[in-house]
This record gives C-alpha cells, structure tokens and sequence, in this order.
C-alpha cells in the first residue's frame, strides 16, 4: 500500500533574491544611452552655429548617433596623422606659434610633448626646445625650417611641433569636420554600421 507523501516543507525565499535576480537577468545594454550621453557633450561644447546642425541626431536611431560618434573621431584622428605625415616627410610646416593661435599651440605641445614622451620618443628639453622654434622669431617667410646640419640636434623637437601643429589645424577645421561628419551619417548608418552590426549578430547567435 501506497503511504501519503508528507507534505513538502514551504519554500523559502531567498534574502538575496534581489541580487540573484540582478546577477542571472539579462543586463540592458547602455550602449544606446552612452552614445547619447557623448553626443548630448558633445554638443554642449560646439559652438551655437553648429549645434543647428548636431542636436537633430539627439532624437535619431541609435545607429545615426554611434556613426556620427565614430565619424566625428575619424575625420579628427585621420587629418592629424596626416598632417603629421606630411610635416615630417616634407620637412616644412606652418607657423602657428604665434599670433591668435599662440595659446593654443602651448596647449597643443604640452599634451602632445607629455604623450611622445611617455613614448620615449622626446625629452623634456625637447619640448621646451619646441616652444622656442614655434615662436617663429627667425622665420620671415611663416615657415618652420630646421637646417640639416642642426637636425639631429632639434629632432625631437621637431617631432613635438609637428604634432602641435597638426593639432591646431585639425582643430581649426572643427566646423567643416562636424558638417561634414552629419552629411554622411547616414550613408555610413546604412552602409557600414548597418551590414557590420548584422553581421557581429549573427556571429553572437551561432556560438
């Protein structure tokens, strides 16, 4: 004969369900809200002119805002190295010292002083050495000329200068840089970001 099963004792709820809950769910993805957030500080720090032109992404698809974000970083990164390419292989670059952009350039070789030398690419008196050749005293012709007989000498400053330089430029080109980066925003969303986030989807689903 079959004996009654006992009643099961009654389960318990856990003190931490809270926190089992968080740690087994599904997290939400803040990539959205991160690409929003850098483009709501982005646009704060534009100018009132370009701003007609970035707050229209604020309420766009969330794959508009992520390519004007990576667009915005290629057409900064990609003039600068370029510059920097051409300074250095050309053996000239601007003047850009003195004048409006003196501030600027200080700036500009500051940072990129401290981060070649990081590198161990410069020294330290090759950064104050870039400051003085970018004053520009001895140039009438607006022009950067370090002799060949002196290059070994000044090289690293020289490698200080051409970034600040490039800097100052890239920066100067800021309003032509966002226009440019929100016209093809859309052609980037539907042409690259589009078949690349597709294609990392289906990757994710198969494993």
């Amino acid at each position: 004969m079959l004996r009654p099963l006992k009643s099961l004792p009654p389960l318990r709820r856990c003190p931490h369900f809270k926190q089992c809950h968080r740690r087994f769910s599904t997290p939400q993805s803040q990539r959205p809200k991160d690409s929003r957030s850098r483009l709501r500080k982005l646009n704060d720090h534009l100018p009132s002119f370009l701003r007609t032109y970035t707050s229209r992404l604020l309420d766009a698809p969330v794959t508009h805002v992520t390519s004007f974000l990576i667009l915005h970083e290629l057409t900064a990164i990609l003039p600068l190295f370029g510059l920097v390419a051409a300074f250095h292989y050309g053996n000239w670059m601007p003047n850009l010292g003195a004048g409006a952009s003196g501030n600027v350039f200080d700036e500009a070789v500051d940072r990129f002083g401290r981060w070649l030398r990081k590198k161990g690419w410069v020294n330290d008196s090759d950064i104050n050495d870039a400051l003085a050749y970018g004053s520009g005293a001895d140039n009438s012709h607006g022009m950067v000329s370090i002799e060949k007989k002196r290059e070994g000498e000044v090289k690293g400053a020289r490698l200080v200068l051409e970034f600040a330089s490039a800097y100052v430029i890239t920066k100067a080109l800021l309003p032509v840089r966002v226009v440019a980066s929100v016209w093809a925003t859309p052609w980037f969303a539907r042409t690259v970001l589009g078949p690349v986030s597709k294609g990392v989807q289906n990757l994710t689903r198969r494993k």
